[in-house]
């Protein structure tokens, strides 16, 4: 049978060699760069003069170590065909990708494997690029980032100096902000501020000082009842525990004790954290749910301040060391300390632990690292180091100030960098589940506030408008003993459905990894292309909806797509069946100009122009499932024509584009065109053609609809008059009977009599 298949028919092999070239070209000449306005990446701001920037952002990705199933890319699809929408309509867009590889997900990943997390995070880390890069997405890879990077976490530790440095002060404006706590102490010393018990400042030992200042910090310790995770080695943030009192990782007891943890003065936000909530375009259901977990005014009726201690390995150390003369207060590290870098070591599996000992953090293992000797200003002396680390938010919690400059030595970002990007609400559009709802949006627009305050940043907020996507859902199945089994390893029998000859029973679920039901996109990619893939995805239902996996479905969207390329490509000869743009020698003093384009008949004129009108809309809200349901009707009406037009072919494959490139740009090549359609304009619609092609008319006779009239949707005054006067209900009234006409085209028609 393959020898009776077309040599040039867009199949799975086509797809794939169509799909490599494309992604290569992409990469080779930097089709997707997007450039700075100053400093190492800034080659070709110029070429964008005129264009509006617009920055488009997912959320921050942990790499698994089982690489991506196909519920995984839903979001990054659909950021993808935006991003690609608002290249050709005009936007400089910066769309960066990166990855979240420090905490417990990658730590425990590394204990089950016997391998360090920072071989895992990396090699896992290569597995999700690849397979993201295989669905063509348009991101600038020149910022690519990695959290456990130490030149990344060097900035996460220079942050954490900041609230360490930083006090806030509630008169400080209508609502408050931080001030750096050389300003408290200036008012403390003058008298401007009383101290706790009332005593002048010069009277207070430099102990009692300390304590007083350390008491006032963003970043402090102290004494609280925290959940302490024999299992896992560490405590939990009370949103990392599940209702059951377990661990969120791994599923472990969870107790309640007393310990001396690092904490993150989140409360002192939160009045600034529910106003900024007014501010931002966000879904209400994300909104409600912060203004629950802050409290009404301000009140922490969940929230509390931010637990920021953990007695694992792998994290950001705190920039932070102990004198031994003076071991319970920690003394900051100067800036040019940073980073500092955790060290090698063999073994990072938490000790055995129960719920009554004390914890004994990982690094503690670490001697030679634990205890260092440094010149802090006062000579070389002897220090402890800080032996926890940073939770695994952390480094979530600012990523998309990085990307704006990542290669940046100096500084977060450059000033005028950061500002071109985040001014004046932030990233434009930010992409994720809303399982992060409350942890890692309360706590990036946390940490972002106290950088505004700081001056570093430009933006209250970081994230103006946020879009959740929803989950593809897939079959699962339990055996006998509830637990989950392969899905893939499932068949179906006349009496319902059996794994190794034993019946299972289906369950509705999330696809994902704790279930065992997901699909890998690798499958998808070798029985029909990445854009088969992309196209499908975006065309199950609205982005924000939940939607089953229904692998037959897939084979629809791949059998619209070999319509599209026999529309324009002959599948036995490989010829392109619309007539090329015959190549025209300019005059020295001309510019080319492309051949006399074919005109439309009045019925596709008509419908391309109101799938033009309508797509453009639909790409505007994320709305694509509509899109393409228009495209394919467009395509179908193509493909009843004698032949397509070039005024036809090239509108559709530029419609397509977004959702599928990589067909789209080799259509586009084979159109004629030799370059990338990744900035060519987007179809205009125009306006006669893409509305109805008649209306109906309702006629008042004194202020009573008596009768209708049809006339064309273009109908000028006097076209509806002409109309009026040759309608049968119209002669009952003569011309001496009418006192006034009042027209209002393509709206209604008013006869007043005398």
């Amino acid at each position: 049978m393959d020898e009776e298949r077309p040599p040039f028919r867009y199949d799975a092999r086509l797809a794939g060699e169509i799909e490599l070239r494309w992604q290569e070209r992409w990469e080779r000449e930097g089709t997707f760069r997007a450039a700075n306005p100053s400093g190492a990446l800034s080659d070709g701001f110029a070429d964008e003069t005129g264009r509006r920037k617009f920055y488009l952002l997912d959320f921050f990705p942990y790499p698994s170590g089982i690489g991506l199933h196909v519920g995984h890319p839903l979001g990054y699809i659909g950021t993808d065909v935006f991003g690609r929408y608002l290249r050709m309509t005009g936007h400089h867009v910066l769309h960066p990708f990166g990855f979240d590889t420090f905490g417990l997900p990658a730590e425990q990943y590394a204990i089950d494997t016997g391998q360090h997390p920072a071989v895992t995070v990396r090699q896992n880390a290569a597995v999700m690029r690849r397979q993201l890069r295989r669905l063509g997405l348009a991101h600038d890879h020149r910022r690519e980032i990695l959290t456990s990077d130490p030149a990344y976490y060097r900035w996460t530790q220079w942050i954490f100096l900041r609230l360490f440095g930083s006090w806030y002060d509630p008169d400080a404006g209508p609502l408050g902000r931080a001030r750096p706590i050389e300003d408290l102490i200036a008012e403390f010393a003058s008298g401007r501020r009383a101290t706790p018990d009332g005593r002048p400042w010069r009277d207070l030992t430099a102990g009692e000082r300390r304590d007083v200042i350390d008491g006032h910090r963003l970043a402090y310790q102290s004494e609280q009842v925290v959940n302490w995770c024999p299992g896992l080695g560490t405590v939990l943030a009370d949103e990392e525990v599940t209702d059951e009192g377990r661990s969120a990782v791994g599923n472990y007891p969870v107790h309640r004790r007393p310990l001396r943890q690092w904490m993150l003065r989140i409360t002192a936000y939160a009045e600034r954290l529910l106003a900024g909530l007014d501010d931002v375009d966000w879904p209400e259901r994300v909104k409600r749910l912060q203004r629950n977990w802050i409290g009404p005014s301000g009140g922490p009726y969940h929230m509390k301040d931010w637990l920021f201690s953990r007695q694992r390995y792998w994290g950001e150390p705190f920039p932070v060391v102990y004198d031994e003369a003076d071991p319970d207060r920690p003394i900051a590290l100067p800036e040019d300390m940073l980073p500092v870098t955790l060290p090698e070591v063999a073994h990072f599996r938490p000790e055995p632990q129960d719920d009554t000992s004390d914890p004994v953090p990982a690094l503690a293992r670490a001697g030679d690292w634990a205890r260092v000797t440094l010149d802090l200003g006062d000579r070389p002396r002897r220090y402890r180091r800080e032996l926890n680390v940073m939770p695994q938010w952390a480094g979530s919690c600012w990523y998309h100030l990085r990307y704006l400059d990542p290669a940046n030595d100096s500084a977060l970002a450059d000033p005028g960098i950061e500002r071109y990007w985040m001014s004046p609400s932030g990233v434009d559009l930010y992409v994720g589940g809303v399982e992060h709802a409350v942890l890692h949006l309360l706590y990036a627009r946390f940490w972002h506030l106290v950088l505004y305050d700081s001056g570093a940043v430009s933006s209250p907020e970081p994230y103006g408008r946020l879009f959740n996507q929803g989950y593809i859902l897939a079959d699962a199945f339990t055996d006998a003993r509830g637990l989950y089994v392969p899905s893939a390893e499932v068949t179906r029998t006349p009496g319902g459905w059996e794994r190794a000859g034993q019946p299972v029973t289906r369950r509705a679920g999330k696809m994902g990894k704790s279930l065992k039901n997901g699909t890998s996109p690798d499958d998808i990619y070798s029985s029909y292309g990445a854009d088969t893939l992309r196209l499908y995805e975006m065309a199950m239902g609205p982005l924000d909806g939940d939607r089953p996996w229904r692998a037959d479905d897939i084979t629809g969207m791949h059998r619209f797509l070999q319509r599209l390329w026999r529309l324009i490509i002959d599948e036995t000869t490989g010829e392109t069946r619309v007539p090329r743009i015959p190549p025209i020698a300019p005059a020295a003093d001309s510019t080319p100009s492309s051949a006399p384009a074919e005109s439309l008949d009045p019925a596709t004129a008509r419908l391309l122009h109101r799938t033009i009108g309508a797509v453009r809309t639909d790409f505007k809200v994320l709305r694509y499932h509509t899109a393409i349901a228009r495209i394919i009707e467009l395509t179908a009406h193509a493909a009843r024509l004698p032949h397509v037009p070039r005024a036809l072919a090239e509108p559709l494959v530029l419609m397509v584009a977004p959702l599928a490139p990589h067909i789209a740009e080799e259509l586009w090549q084979r159109l004629g065109h030799p370059s990338s359609l990744a900035r060519e304009p987007f179809p205009e619609a125009d306006p006669a053609l893409a509305g109805p092609a008649s209306v109906t008319l309702p006629v008042q006779v004194n202020g009573k609809v008596r009768f209708t009239v049809e006339v064309p949707a273009t109908a000028t005054r006097d076209d509806i008059a002409e109309a009026l006067t040759r309608h049968p209900a119209y002669p009952a009234h003569p011309a001496e009977a009418i006192a006034r006409l009042v027209i209002i085209p393509g709206k209604i028609a008013s006869i007043v009599l005398r």
